[in-house]
């Protein structure tokens, strides 16, 4: 009788020698797969980028969006994220988003600083909730927003003053949630004696509103209120710096 020869405890057999290195094969095409294929898609000319789809702007034309994201030998296998980088850099972007709609076309989503006032610099510029000054000329864009009274300084291209930009905060808080009180405000500033001064069109219901520099938004709905309960709606002032309640003068008794 022939014996078979075991093998040797820890020794690997040459079978198992086979199927550890096919293992490893795997392994290593598995794990360099996303790196050479991007890579070698990029030389391909099908995939080079033929339609690049802007959306979410309204005061940035397109073109200068599509300008600044790509290179003209942009591939859809490029890093999406330089693209955002380089829109970004617009004064008028605050975020950009890069999505990839098919083999050849991409979508760029813009999120723009949204005017919300004006400000004397000294000619009227607008600017956005954070106190940046934007590169709009009222002139030539439909913008139909409150004066900020007073001469703002501008430093890196913010309002300098702090109290300034705590009023300009405010009055975006206002224009998000409070749009069509802000629809009627002419002009708002600091008021004599503390707080926020509105000054309203005519037919708004009140000449001048004045609210705290604390919680102004709940003052403001107390105003609404207040007005709505009057029959004869000629009021020169609404006055909600007192807490929980609001003094209302006439017309006829200034």
């Amino acid at each position: 009788m022939i014996k078979r020869r075991q093998p040797r405890s820890g020794r690997i057999t040459r079978r198992g020698r086979r199927r550890l290195l096919l293992a490893l094969m795997v392994a290593a095409i598995g794990l360099s797969v996303p790196i050479w294929v991007p890579r070698l898609l990029t030389t391909l000319p099908a995939f080079q980028v033929s339609e690049l789809r802007v959306v979410g702007t309204d005061h940035v034309p397109p073109e200068e969006i599509r300008a600044l994201a790509l290179a003209p030998d942009a591939t859809v296998w490029d890093d999406p994220a330089v693209w955002e980088a380089r829109v970004r850099v617009h004064p008028m972007v605050r975020e950009a988003t890069v999505h990839r709609e098919s083999f050849r076309t991409l979508e760029i989503a813009i999120v723009e600083r949204r005017p919300v006032a004006l400000v004397a610099t000294p000619e009227l510029r607008p600017v956005s909730g954070d106190g940046y000054v934007l590169p709009l000329e009222p002139s030539a864009a439909p913008l139909d927003l409150p004066i900020v009274r007073g001469l703002a300084e501008t430093e890196g291209g913010f309002v300098a003053d702090p109290a300034m930009r705590e009023l300009i905060l405010a009055l975006s808080r206002m224009d998000r949630t409070r749009s069509d009180f802000m629809s009627l405000v002419s002009e708002v500033g600091p008021a004599a004696e503390g707080g926020y001064r509105f000054l309203l069109l005519p037919g708004a219901g009140a000449e001048v509103v004045l609210l705290p520099r604390e919680r102004p938004l709940r003052a403001l709905d107390r105003v609404s209120i207040a007005l709505g309960q009057i029959e004869d709606r000629r009021v020169a002032r609404a006055d909600a710096r007192f807490r929980g309640q609001v003094v209302l003068t006439r017309v006829e008794e200034r």
